[in-house]
């Protein structure tokens, strides 16, 4: 069985990368080969819609490539599922995004459950998110930030375990979560130390979204073409171009006007 783990956050290094698969390969059986691609043409890092978006293309190509190299099923190595939808309309294999697997593996340990993300500015995009993945939105009770720059979330990881536990049993505490689920996928290999801290299940959302395609393919399971059309026939072709966020987006249109004044 292979399985190809597609990592929509550019300029992953191989020790990087390989840090990943150690410990992935520890969640699958032993005849499972996991193999894991970044971007490499689209110089994004998903932390908003945005970059979801301009990621899209270059995750597609990289879906139809798998299938192509004969691999058993894919992975979307990231909580917002990027471009979901789209690959499972042009492949045939399944794929699964860590976001989805996530909340149904949690809807499966508990009536109740919160979602920690690594920045405030990301939970309106999150509440909607759970609209799409087929669990009652009803059963989400927080959102919480530990607000943690993604580029330093590994650096110092006893920090890092640290803020989500803090945050994870304010979740328990105050908003009556039996489940946690770490919202970000570089979060990897934290959960086992955050639920003996705080006592109740915690997700890693690439561990379920693997496991969970282990037993699909074991299964002869996809999605289905009744849900997931193939898109009519034709080459799609794009021009690839760049966009630039300025500081001046962040600011309110009040604020701006505030700053010409000065």
């Amino acid at each position: 069985m292979r399985i190809k783990i597609i990592n929509p956050d550019y300029g992953m290094t191989t020790e990087q990368i390989q840090e990943r698969l150690n410990i992935l390969n520890g969640v699958v059986g032993q005849s499972v080969q996991l193999s894991m691609d970044c971007l490499r043409n689209s110089t994004v890092c998903i932390d908003s819609a945005l970059d979801v978006a301009l990621a899209s293309a270059e995750i597609i190509q990289q879906a139809i490539k798998a299938e192509q190299d004969g691999y058993d099923g894919i992975i979307l190595y990231c909580m917002s599922d990027p471009a979901i939808v789209a690959c499972r309309e042009t492949v045939r294999i399944p794929v699964l995004g860590g976001g989805q697997a996530a909340f149904l593996t949690a809807a499966s340990l508990g009536y109740n459950y919160s979602l920690l993300t690594t920045s405030s500015r990301r939970i309106p995009e999150k509440k909607e998110f759970i609209y799409t993945t087929g669990v009652d939105p009803e059963r989400l009770c927080s959102i919480r930030s530990v607000d943690l720059n993604l580029s330093n979330i590994r650096a110092d990881m006893n920090r890092t375990i640290d803020c989500l536990a803090r945050e994870g049993r304010r979740c328990v505490e105050e908003d009556g979560a039996e489940v946690l689920i770490l919202g970000c996928l570089s979060l990897l290999g934290m959960a086992d130390a955050v639920s003996d801290r705080i006592g109740i299940p915690v997700i890693d959302p690439a561990k379920a979204a693997l496991s969970m395609m282990e037993s699909l393919i074991r299964q002869g399971l996809s999605h289905s073409k009744k849900a997931y059309w193939s898109p009519p026939a034709g080459i799609r072709a794009w021009i690839a171009g760049e966009v630039n966020i300025s500081e001046k987006v962040h600011l309110t249109r009040k604020e701006e006007t505030k700053n010409e004044e000065k």
